[in-house]
């Protein structure tokens, strides 16, 4: 209908929309209707559990006061009533209420979990590109009333509250972090360590649809950072959005570096040339290699972009696998 050609289509999305699209790798019904996918800042690698969804729902129901074979109740309830009910019902910590509706690994729709503990085998014909920014966190923790302000004690004591369901040291993890970012702010430190359970996520995601066998992965790590605000989002959650979508000069957020018209071309021709052909290399972007388990090449998008190797690996090997902070 838009004049596309329907045997090469392109998926991506951004948070919630990248745990989407893994979501539609993992589902055979979805095979062959695209045939590229990018995953921007968030991965799916374990879908709800049919028994812990079907437990949700029936706690959801009870507080509606709606019967298990109610469904037209439940279709015409006015949304207001339910996003009340979701709301206060809570006890999970998740997101959006106690409520942790997501995609259900039901063993029919979806057969396995997307990836995990192997990558899903209905779509290691796929092309895949993915990543994750620097500053993943400063968008979420940009109302905190001590940002920018945060003071030594402050972190530690917020750290042993972030690591309170991890096994990992948070002392460990801070001293590497302190060494790596010599000029970070105790603020700067909470929000790098903050951010990094996505880009692990990001990492196992490639790993094992590398071990799978198949197409084509591709890494990026975002490092650009905005001036907007004085640098508060610094290379914030959303901000690689308007550099893939060419729109920099219409979001406020992108700040007034004059460099950002340079990284919009490179990124943007990217993901264009990724939709075109499953392979993102092309004018502008530097030499872009596959993603493997050696070298782990992973493009850096600053100015300048480049390849590299493994980048802040001991940033990374410090977590020692650990994902328990990823949600």
């Amino acid at each position: 209908a838009f004049g596309g050609d329907p045997n090469n289509v392109t998926i991506f999305g951004e948070s919630g929309g990248g745990r989407k699209v893994c979501t539609l790798l993992a589902m055979p019904a979805a095979k062959g209707l695209f045939h590229r996918a990018i995953v921007q800042s968030s991965v799916t690698l374990r879908a709800i559990e049919r028994d812990r969804a079907t437990e949700m729902a029936e706690r959801l129901l009870a507080k509606l006061g709606i019967g298990r074979g109610e469904l037209g109740k439940l279709q015409v309830l006015p949304h207001e009533q339910l996003t009340e009910a979701i709301g206060v019902q809570g006890g999970d910590g998740a997101a959006g209420g106690g409520f942790n509706f997501a995609p259900v690994m039901d063993g029919e729709y979806m057969p396995v979990h997307p990836f995990d503990p192997v990558a899903c085998p209905t779509s290691v014909d796929v092309p895949l590109l993915l990543g994750t920014n620097k500053d993943e966190a400063a968008l979420f923790m940009a109302r905190d009333p001590r940002r920018r302000r945060l003071e030594e004690h402050e972190l530690e004591e917020r750290l042993a509250a972030l690591f309170a369901r991890s096994a990992l040291d948070w002392r460990e993890v801070l001293a590497v972090y302190r060494r790596n970012r010599p000029e970070a702010t105790p603020w700067d430190l909470l929000v790098g360590i903050n951010s990094e359970a996505r880009r692990l996520a990001a990492n196992t995601l490639a790993e094992r649809r590398v071990a799978a066998g198949g197409a084509p992965v591709y890494m990026y790590f975002f490092a650009w950072e905005s001036d907007f605000l004085g640098g508060l989002y610094k290379a914030a959650h959303a901000m690689e959005i308007p550099f893939a979508f060419a729109n920099v000069d219409d979001v406020p957020m992108t700040g007034e570096r004059p460099d950002k018209h340079e990284l919009e071309s490179v990124m943007s021709a990217a993901w264009a040339n990724f939709a075109r052909k499953g392979d993102p290399n092309g004018g502008p972007v530097p030499e872009w290699p596959q993603f493997d388990t050696q070298r782990r090449a992973t493009m850096v998008f600053d100015v300048p972009s480049r390849a590299e190797d493994d980048p802040r690996s001991e940033e990374r090997l410090v977590w020692k696998g650990d994902l328990s902070l990823y949600r």
